[in-house]
C-alpha cells in the first residue's frame, strides 16, 4: 500500500543519514573525573568551564598532599588556578554549587565526580576526593559571585589546601571560610544541634557528677551580661576616646604574641593550668591535648613540632599511662598513605626526622610505621623503616608479633627482617610462626633470620624444614644447620634419608641431605650412605644420588669410609665403580 502521510522523501545525498565518526584511536583520554554518563543534551558551557576548573583544583590537592604546600609544582599550579577561577566567575557568575560527598551539581549538571566515587563510605581513597573534602566538614552549598577578586581566589585555595588533611587536625573548611570573611563567596552549611561536654569528665554537667541534659550549666555556657543598653552604648564611647592611646599597646602584645614558639607557649599553658588546678582529671585532659597536637603534627608532616609535642607529653605522663592508649589510635587514625606520598619525595633530611620521631615514640607509632613500609615506592624510605623498626622494638619486639598475620606479604617479610636484625631469644617464636607462612618468599627470610639467633634456640625450627618442598628453603636450613652439628641433626637427616618417602623427593632434595649427612655425622651414617651407593646391584645405572652418596662417603675422612669405597671397585655394576674411583681421586683433597 503507497504511504500517502507526504513526509517520506527517498534517500538523497543531503538527507541521507550519517553514521557517526569512528573515535581518535591516538586522541588523549579524559581524565577520570570527567568520565560522565552520556545526557540527552550537551552540557552548558558554563558547565564545561566549571568541570575543568574543579578538575585542575582536584589535581592541586593530590600535588600539595604529595610535594606540600610550598613546593615549587604546588605554587605554580596555585598561581595559574587563581586568575582562572577569577575569570569563571566573571564570565558566567553567579555560581551555586551543590556538594556531596561523591560529586559537586551545578543546577542540574554534575560538574565534579569523584574518581572512587562508587568506593564505599570509609574508604580512604574516597576521603581524598575533592568533593568529599569540600563535604567532610559540613559545606553543603557554595555561591561565587561576581566581583570575586584573585585575593579571594588565593584565599579560598589557601583555605581548601590547609583542610584537605582533615584527619587528626584542628584545621575546619567552615571555619577557616567563615575567618576568611569572604565578601564574593557564600556558604551553606549543615545545622548541627551542639551538646557541649565537661571536657573533664566527656559528660553533660560539672567536673565531678555527671547530670541529665539540660539541669545544669554546661562548662562554656557563660551568663549573658545584664548591661541596659545606653550604658553600653556610654562604655563604647569611652573606649573608643583611648583607642588610640592602646592601639599600640595591643599591637604590640600581639606581635609578642605572635614571635613566641607554639610549643614554648603550650608548655607555659600546661604548667599555669596544673600549678592553679593540680586535680588528675586535669592532667588527663592536658594529656588528651597534647596527643591530639601530635597527631595534628604528624598528618602535616611536621616532625619537629611533633617531636616538640611528644617531649612535653614525656614530660607530663611520665610513665605513659595516661597517653599510650590514646596516642596509639591517634597515630593509627592517620592518614599514612598521604604522609607515606609525601615522604616519598621528601629528602633525606627530611626523611630522617620521620625515623627518630618514631623511635622516639616507640610501640604507638608501630602502625604508623608499618604503613610507611607498605606503600612506599623508594627502596630508601624502606630501608630507613626497618633500621627505624629495629632500633624501636630491640628490648621488645612482641609488639612486631602481630603484624606476621599481615595478608601483605612483602609486609610480613619486612618484618621477618627486622625480627632478624634484633636477634637473641626473643625473636625466635615469632621466627617459627613466619617459617610456616603460606609465602615461601617470608619462609626463606624467616630462614635467613634465624642466622641471628644461638644455634641451640634455632635449631628446632630449622629441623621442621627438612620436610619441605622448596629446594631453596631445604638447602638453607641445611647449611645452617651444620655450623654446629649434633647428634639431633644428625638422626633427623638420617630419618629422611632412610625414610621410604626418601626416593619420592626430587633429586636435588636428596643430594642436599646426603650432602649435609656428610657435613653433621660421623661413621653412623655409613651403613645408609653405602646402601644408597651400591643400591641397583648388577643394573645400576649412574645417578646424581649415587654420586652424592660416594663423595659424601669421602668427605667422612675415616678408616671405614675408605674400605667402603675400595671394595666398590670391584663391584659388578660399572656405574658403581666410576662412582667409587672418582670419589676415591678426591680423597684427601676434602
Amino acid at each position: 500500500m503507497a504511504d500517502d502521510s507526504g513526509d517520506s522523501q527517498p534517500p538523497t545525498p543531503e538527507n541521507a543519514p550519517v553514521s557517526p565518526a569512528e573515535p581518535d584511536p591516538q586522541a588523549t583520554p579524559p581524565s577520570q573525573s570527567l568520565r560522565w554518563r552520556e545526557a540527552e543534551r550537551e552540557r552548558s558551557q558554563a558547565a564545561a568551564d566549571v568541570a575543568s576548573w574543579l578538575v585542575d583544583a582536584a589535581r592541586l590537592i593530590i600535588t600539595a598532599r604529595r610535594l606540600g604546600n610550598d613546593q615549587a609544582d604546588t605554587l605554580a599550579l596555585k598561581r595559574r588556578l587563581v586568575p582562572e577561577l577569577v575569570l569563571l566567575v566573571q564570565r558566567h557568575g553567579p555560581l551555586d554549587l551543590d556538594v556531596t560527598p561523591r560529586s559537586i551539581v551545578m543546577g542540574d549538571e554534575t560538574v565534579f565526580a569523584a574518581d572512587h566515587s562508587n568506593a564505599p563510605t570509609g574508604e580512604r581513597a574516597l576521603e581524598r576526593e575533592l568533593s568529599w573534602i569540600l563535604h567532610r566538614d559540613g559545606l553543603r552549598a557554595l555561591k561565587f559571585v561576581k566581583g570575586f577578586t584573585e585575593a579571594e581566589a588565593a584565599t579560598f585555595l589557601d583555605v581548601l589546601l590547609h583542610a584537605a588533611p582533615g584527619d587528626a587536625t584542628d584545621e575546619d573548611l567552615v571555619t577557616m571560610l567563615w575567618e576568611s570573611g569572604f565578601a564574593h563567596v557564600g556558604t551553606v552549611t549543615e545545622e548541627a544541634s551542639v551538646v557541649r561536654l565537661n571536657p573533664l569528665t566527656g559528660r553533660p554537667g560539672t567536673a565531678g557528677v555527671a547530670e541529665p541534659l539540660g539541669s545544669a550549666p554546661l562548662v562554656d555556657d557563660w551568663p549573658f551580661v545584664q548591661v541596659p543598653a545606653m550604658d553600653a552604648k556610654r562604655l563604647w564611647e569611652s573606649l573608643r576616646r583611648n583607642e588610640a592611646e592602646a592601639g599600640p599597646a595591643f599591637r604590640e602584645a600581639w606581635s609578642r604574641e605572635r614571635s613566641e614558639p607554639f610549643a614554648a607557649a603550650a608548655e607555659a599553658l600546661i604548667s599555669t593550668t596544673l600549678r592553679d588546678d593540680p586535680r588528675p582529671e586535669m592532667l588527663e585532659a592536658l594529656t588528651a591535648s597534647i596527643v591530639t597536637w601530635i597527631a595534628t603534627a604528624v598528618q602535616r608532616s611536621d616532625w619537629e613540632d611533633a617531636r616538640c609535642a611528644h617531649d612535653l607529653l614525656r614530660r607530663l605522663d611520665t610513665s605513659g599511662r595516661l597517653s599510650e592508649e590514646g596516642l596509639t589510635h591517634a597515630l593509627g587514625s592517620v592518614d599514612a598513605h598521604t604522609i607515606t606520598e609525601r615522604l616519598d619525595e621528601a629528602d633525606v633530611r627530611e626523611q630522617a626526622r620521620l625515623f627518630a620521631f618514631v623511635v622516639r615514640v616507640g610501640a604507638p607509632a608501630l602502625s604508623l610505621l608499618v604503613s610507611v613500609l607498605a606503600n612506599s615506592g623508594r627502596s630508601r624510605v624502606r630501608a630507613g623503616a626497618t633500621t627505624a623498626l629495629t632500633y624501636a622494638f630491640a628490648d621488645d619486639p612482641s609488639p612486631l608479633g602481630a603484624w606476621l598475620s599481615d595478608p601483605r606479604w612483602h609486609v610480613v617479610r619486612n618484618i621477618v627482617f627486622v625480627l632478624g636484625q634484633i636477634g637473641g631469644g626473643e625473636v625466635v617464636p615469632y621466627l617459627a610462626v613466619a617459617a610456616r607462612h603460606i609465602d615461601a618468599r617470608v619462609r626463606r627470610a624467616a630462614i635467613h633470620a634465624l642466622g641471628q639467633v644461638p644455634h641451640h634456640l634455632r635449631r628446632s625450627v630449622l629441623l621442621t624444614q627438612l620436610d619441605t618442598g622448596d629446594g631453596r628453603l631445604l638447602a638453607a636450613s641445611l647449611a645452617m644447620l651444620a655450623r654446629e652439628p649434633d647428634v639431633r641433626v644428625t638422626d633427623a637427616i638420617l630419618s629422611r634419608v632412610r625414610s621410604t618417602e626418601f626416593e619420592a623427593r626430587p633429586e636435588e632434595h636428596r643430594v642436599a641431605l646426603l650432602s649435609a649427612l656428610a657435613d653433621v655425622a660421623s661413621d653412623q651414617a655409613l651403613p645408609a650412605l653405602e646402601e644408597l651407593l651400591l643400591r641397583g646391584g648388577w643394573f645400576a645405572k649412574r645417578s646424581a644420588e649415587r654420586t652424592a652418596a660416594a663423595r659424601a662417603i669421602v668427605r667422612l675422612a675415616t678408616p671405614a669410609a675408605r674400605d667402603v669405597l675400595e671394595q666398590g671397585l670391584h663391584h659388578r655394576s660399572e656405574a658403581v665403580r666410576e662412582a667409587c674411583d672418582e670419589a676415591l681421586s678426591q680423597w684427601g683433597r676434602t
